[in-house]
């Protein structure tokens, strides 16, 4: 969708902390693929349990506004940010337009008071992260966090406690990704991954979700090299992240594949031990033991990919009442966008 410039003075910002056992006020800006594939099933779970209540969507399409209003009773619907923060004054804005506008519409939520859930990516320049610092910085007590989705896959949990466990003991370890595609994705309305200048392309789509594992792991990894290769909708690139006192990881990834695939490869020599989770199966050989297959959810799936975002929201739900996990949130999101910064820095 095409972002709203206009901002229009806000009225005093609303309170931080949403009222305890209150269902939460949401408002959702941008009516693209991911809000209506992943965010609005997730809200409409959390909202048939009463912990939430969509107050407001933004669309400069009115027949994506109307077709949400209409599934979403009490909703309203609004052709600009601005309007719609300040008639509905909610206590969580959801942004879901394409990353070059995601700043400013994390800007005006805070400016009100209002926590932020923002689609990735964040951090498509060095001033970018500058100006979300300053953001962070001056609303100390919001929660500016991220979806980084793929944390909620059991796989994925299970390969980052190993990787965790490597980095506490100060064991060297590597993780090797493989993503392909077959081009950008084609279910997309805004066609953003397709313009890697502006909107961080394949590097923003997928590398960044290896990027925040690996900030988790740890607070202090830094990027070491980036390359990328091809034209918009056809490119390649390759990252290389130091994690821990010996750890490395390289995350490649591309729109000139042939097929859907991605392959996750970790390696801890001194465990002996090897975890290889290929789309749907995890491979783990221990002490030179192979285990048997274990059927797990694929990242090549859109619709396993898509149900973690209600557990995601369910999350954010609960850690919105929780200073501490407020402030996590804020530094895990300026920390992977300190890194994809320098990701794309290093590629051009």
């Amino acid at each position: 969708m095409e972002p709203t410039r206009r901002s229009r003075p806000c009225t005093a910002p609303l309170p931080a902390e949403p009222r305890r056992g209150a269902p939460l006020r949401v408002a959702l800006v941008g009516i693209g693929s991911a809000a209506t594939r992943a965010h609005l099933p997730a809200l409409d779970a959390a909202s048939a349990a009463d912990r939430i209540t969509v107050v407001g969507v933004c669309d400069p399409d009115a027949d994506r506004r109307n077709a949400v209003i209409a599934a979403h009773s009490g909703a309203r619907g609004f052709a600009e940010n601005d309007a719609m923060l300040e008639a509905t004054r909610p206590d969580l804005l959801v942004i879901a337009t394409p990353p070059s506008v995601h700043l400013g519409e994390m800007a005006a939520a805070v400016a009100r008071g209002v926590h932020v859930l923002c689609e990735k990516p964040l951090g498509l320049s060095e001033a970018d992260v500058a100006t979300l610092q300053s953001l962070v910085s001056g609303h100390r007590d919001l929660a500016l966090a991220t979806v980084h989705q793929y944390g909620h896959a059991i796989a994925w949990q299970w390969l980052a406690r190993a990787a965790a466990g490597a980095v506490r003991a100060g064991e060297p370890f590597t993780v090797d990704v493989t993503v392909e595609r077959p081009g950008t994705d084609p279910l997309s309305a805004g066609g953003w991954r397709a313009d890697p200048e502006h909107e961080g392309g394949i590097l923003g789509d997928h590398a960044v979700h290896y990027l925040a594992l690996l900030r988790l792991l740890d607070p202090a990894c830094a990027v070491l090299s980036c390359r990328r290769e091809g034209p918009g909708g056809r490119e390649t690139a390759t990252v290389e992240v130091r994690a821990g006192q010996a750890g490395r990881a390289r995350v490649g990834v591309s729109y000139a594949g042939s097929r859907r695939r991605n392959v996750v490869r970790l390696e801890r020599p001194q465990q002996c031990l090897e975890m290889t989770w290929t789309d749907g199966t995890l491979s783990i050989v221990h002490d030179g033991r192979e285990s048997r297959e274990h059927v797990v959810g694929s990242l090549s799936d859109r619709t396993f990919v898509n149900a973690l975002y209600a557990p995601m929201y369910e999350q954010v739900i609960a850690g919105l009442t929780d200073r501490s996990w407020r402030a996590d949130a804020c530094a895990q999101t300026v920390g992977v966008a300190e890194l994809l910064a320098t990701a794309l820095r290093m590629a051009q």
